[in-house]
């Protein structure tokens, strides 16, 4: 019998992405090749493997027993290859070379960067990859070395260390609340909406005092809020990091600032030991540290 050619890994990894996006268009932009390069990897592993793999529908790639079977192997396979390459970087002493941070935007603008340059005159040969991203990067994959993240329940895979939350208020232009009577005329007024909804009232409004302020629009970003905020466009939810920190912004209330998810410093727990990812978990944790009052909410007396 014909001896099956062993597949190209680069295949393999394209039908896992296919297999997780379920359109070749989707995992084409999470691998970040043309389209016409997944279709082209998929029919060469179907040729190798001389089994076809998914039924071409319109609606997107519906896998076959075959490809069921073969992503179950791929998965396993895939998760081997990630602990072994993290095990060995984990075993990397040295601290010259990359390491890649993922965080959010408020964290990254308005506490990090001001403190990077401290970082790379302590450690001149790491070079950072700072990921500004809302997504959960996959650490376990190496999507990134470290995460900081805002979450109440992180990961198990990960390990680190737990800070206290950041906290949130309500800001507006000075302009804005002079034409605005929040509290006797709700109605004229607008808060500046997160997130795709049609209610009006949505949760995260009713546990402030403005809970009868209807929303208006959607600006899905921090730094959007806040340009619309200064605009005079509404009233904005922020994290007090960087609505504090934002010119022609005041707080919209005396109301203390809530609180919000707790702030992580995490990572895999193959990597922890690692030179890089311990120099700058120790010094994440600094930079959180020193900037407790503003990520707090909290003013001087």
């Amino acid at each position: 019998m014909a001896r099956i050619a062993d597949p190209d890994w680069e295949d393999i990894k394209t039908f896992r992405a296919v297999m997780a996006a379920g359109t070749v268009r989707k995992a084409a932009s999470e691998l970040g090749v043309h389209h016409s390069t997944v279709s082209r990897r998929i029919e060469a592993l179907e040729r190798c493997l001389k089994v076809r793999l998914f039924d071409r529908r319109p609606e997107g790639y519906a896998p076959t027993q075959a490809g069921e079977e073969l992503a179950g192997i791929a998965r396993e396979f895939g998760d081997a290859v990630d602990g072994i390459i993290r095990r060995m970087a984990g075993q990397d002493d040295l601290l010259p070379g990359k390491l890649a941070v993922t965080m959010v935007e408020p964290l990254a603008t308005g506490i990090f960067a001001p403190r990077l340059a401290e970082f790379n005159d302590r450690y001149p040969g790491l070079e950072l990859d700072i990921i500004v991203s809302y997504a959960e990067l996959d650490v376990a994959r190496r999507e990134a070395d470290v995460a900081i993240r805002m979450s109440n329940d992180p990961p198990e895979a990960l390990v680190g260390r737990r800070f206290f939350p950041y906290f949130s208020t309500v800001y507006a232009s000075p302009a804005y609340l002079d034409a605005h009577d929040l509290a006797a005329e709700p109605e004229k007024a607008r808060w500046l909406g997160w997130g795709e909804t049609d209610d009006r009232y949505p949760e995260w409004t009713q546990t402030t005092e403005f809970s009868r302020v209807p929303v208006w629009g959607t600006f899905d970003t921090p730094a959007l809020q806040i340009a619309a905020a200064q605009a005079g466009l509404g009233i904005a939810m922020l994290p007090c990091m960087m609505g504090d920190a934002a010119d022609g912004l005041v707080r919209a209330t005396e109301r203390k600032p809530v609180p919000g998810r707790d702030i992580w410093v995490l990572t895999h727990n193959d990597l922890r030991r690692t030179a890089r990812v311990r120099a700058f978990m120790d010094f994440a944790g600094e930079v959180i540290r020193d900037n407790k009052a503003l990520l707090t909410g909290e003013r001087p007396g």
